[in-house]
C-alpha cells in the first residue's frame, strides 16, 4: 500500500508535465478544442493519484505514526517521478504514447470522432539544447516545480515534528500551493501555449521538464540532509 502511495504520485507528477508533451505532439486544426478537451481528461487524472497519495500518507502519518515510513515513501515517491520523466526527453516515445492515450480517451469519451494529426518532426539537437535566454522560464518552472512538490509531500513528515500545529501546517501547504498555481497560470502556461501556438515549444517543453526533474532532485537531497 505504501508503495502505491509513492506510484500514485509519481503518476500524478508525470501526467502534469506530459500535458504539456501532449498540446505540443497532438495537432489538428479542424479539431483543436476537440483534442483539448481529450488532453484536459488526461490531465484530471492526476488529481484522481494524488487522491491515492494523500490519504495513504495521512493514515501511515496519523495511525501508524512511523516517522521512518513516511520519510521513506517520501523519497522513493520523489525518486519515481525523476524515473517517470526522463523518457520524456524521446521523441519517438513521447509521440508514441501521446498518440496511444488520445485514442483511447476519444474511444471512450469522443465517440470515436475522426481526426487527423499533424506530423511533428523532430527538432535539431542544437535547438533542443539551446537554453541560453531562457534562464527565467526554468527559473520560474522550477520555483513552481518545487513549491507544489514540498507542499503535497513535506507535509506528512514535517507534522512529526510539530504535531501540535497540524492545521496550521495545512494552512501553510496550501498557501505554498497557491503560489505555485499562480506561478503555473500567469507567467509558465501562456508562455508554453504561445511557443507552440507559433510553430515551436518544443525547447520549452524540455526546459518546463528538465526543470521539474531538478526540482525533485532537489527535493531528494533536502530528504537526506534533515533525515
Amino acid at each position: 500500500m505504501f508503495i502505491i502511495a509513492a506510484i500514485a504520485y509519481a503518476f500524478s507528477i508525470f501526467i502534469d508535465v506530459s500535458v504539456y508533451h501532449f498540446k505540443y505532439y497532438i495537432k489538428d486544426s479542424k479539431n483543436v478544442r476537440h483534442l483539448l478537451s481529450l488532453i484536459n481528461i488526461f490531465q484530471y487524472c492526476s488529481r484522481g493519484f494524488i487522491l491515492i497519495f494523500i490519504p495513504i500518507m495521512a493514515y501511515v502519518t496519523e495511525s501508524v505514526k512511523d516517522k521512518n515510513e513516511v520519510w521513506g515513501i517520501t523519497i522513493l515517491a520523489h525518486f519515481l517521478v525523476i524515473l517517470f520523466l526522463l523518457p520524456l526527453y524521446s521523441h519517438r516515445f513521447t509521440s508514441f504514447f501521446a498518440l496511444k492515450v488520445i485514442v483511447v480517451l476519444n474511444r471512450f469519451f469522443g465517440r470515436s470522432k475522426p481526426f487527423t494529426l499533424e506530423k511533428i518532426e523532430k527538432q535539431s539537437r542544437i535547438k533542443m539544447i539551446s537554453f541560453s535566454g531562457d534562464w527565467v522560464l526554468f527559473s520560474i518552472n522550477y520555483i513552481a516545480g518545487f513549491l507544489f512538490s514540498i507542499s503535497i509531500t513535506f507535509l506528512y513528515y514535517i507534522n512529526f515534528s510539530y504535531p501540535q500545529k497540524a492545521l496550521m501546517l495545512s494552512s501553510l501547504t496550501q498557501v505554498i500551493n497557491m503560489f505555485g498555481s499562480i506561478l503555473l497560470i500567469l507567467l509558465i502556461d501562456p508562455k508554453i501555449m504561445g511557443a507552440i501556438d507559433d510553430g515551436q515549444g518544443y525547447k520549452e517543453i524540455k526546459i518546463l521538464t528538465t526543470s521539474r526533474i531538478l526540482a525533485h532532485i532537489t527535493l531528494v537531497l533536502i530528504l537526506f540532509y534533515i533525515r
